[in-house]
């Protein structure tokens, strides 16, 4: 089953909500703060997937790191996961930025994710043991090489 999303720009008024969904999503979520410190930085980006009645299912974080985009931070809301919806975000910014290099990391034991990840043409590069707390667990790091 796919979930038809725009993915739109975020706007200064959904820190707070992204802040609620990275809560629901993760054990160690990022803050308000921290959302808005990188909606403001001219390094980052933040992408939402909004259903066609406006809410929020998903989003994603990027930021420039060398000639590389990182994936900061990616969630979809439990209700909406299974739908392509984390998909449809990456292969979104896949797109526009076609010739540059991404790299992300993931928790050791988020299988799902990782297969995502391997499915849209991302490798595992490195790990770095301890990474992750809320349980202490190591990352794996991925890349996906630029496409010409």
């Amino acid at each position: 089953m796919t979930q038809r999303v725009n993915i739109v720009p975020a706007a200064p008024e959904d820190m707070k909500r992204l802040s609620e969904i990275a809560e629901i999503c993760f054990p160690d979520p990022w803050s308000e703060k921290l959302f808005t410190e990188a909606y403001n930085s001219p390094y980052s980006e933040i992408v939402l997937a909004k259903t066609d009645s406006g809410e929020i299912a998903g989003y994603l974080v990027l930021s420039d790191s060398g000639d590389e985009k990182s994936v900061d931070d990616i969630a979809v809301l439990p209700e909406y996961r299974r739908a392509g919806i984390a998909r449809t975000l990456l292969e979104s910014a896949h797109g526009r930025y076609a010739g540059q290099s991404f790299i992300l990391e993931v928790r050791e034991s988020n299988a799902p994710a990782i297969a995502l990840y391997m499915s849209l043409g991302y490798e595992q590069v490195g790990f770095r043991k301890r990474y992750y707390r809320n349980p202490d667990e190591g990352a794996v790091l991925m890349t996906r090489t630029a496409r010409t």
